[in-house]
């Protein structure tokens, strides 16, 4: 079987997607018109999910856009490194030990991976506290 690496924010959608062990811990999106889905998301940074109503439990959000590292080797050739940020964020109705708990899981899958916690946001947002997970376009994903 070939090594897959994460190198766009589907590939890294689809890896988190399969998984349903994260997929069982993951909050909720309300939508207006009532339907509901799991709350995995890929957006770019600044936008917002159309018709959004609200989001529970713990939100998972892989932007579509990463920043880039060239390494260079011994010739003029260089290969790129993008790192692309998902951040796994705490609403209400969820804890700091379940952000924790997927944020692990996330991780296993993407090797070299790390995760900083951020700071809590202002009042009357509604986000407790959240992660953000560097994934490294360059290292394989383990399923």
């Amino acid at each position: 079987m070939a090594q897959v690496f994460p190198t766009s924010a589907q590939v890294i959608y689809d890896t988190i997607a399969a998984d349903g062990s994260i997929m069982a811990l993951a909050g909720e999106y309300t939508f207006k018109n009532g339907a509901t889905n799991p709350a995995l998301s890929i957006l770019t940074p600044g936008s917002d999910l159309p018709q959004l109503s609200k989001t529970t439990g713990v939100e998972i959000v892989i932007h579509d856009v990463g920043d880039t590292q060239t390494k260079s080797y011994l010739t003029d050739e260089s290969d790129l490194r993008i790192t692309f940020p998902v951040f796994v964020i705490c609403w209400g109705g969820a804890t700091g030990s379940q952000m924790q708990e997927i944020t692990n899981k996330i991780c296993k899958h993407f090797l070299m991976s790390q995760a900083l916690q951020t700071v809590a946001t202002s009042d009357g947002i509604g986000a407790l506290v959240q992660n953000k997970i560097f994934v490294y376009s360059d290292m394989p994903i383990v399923v």
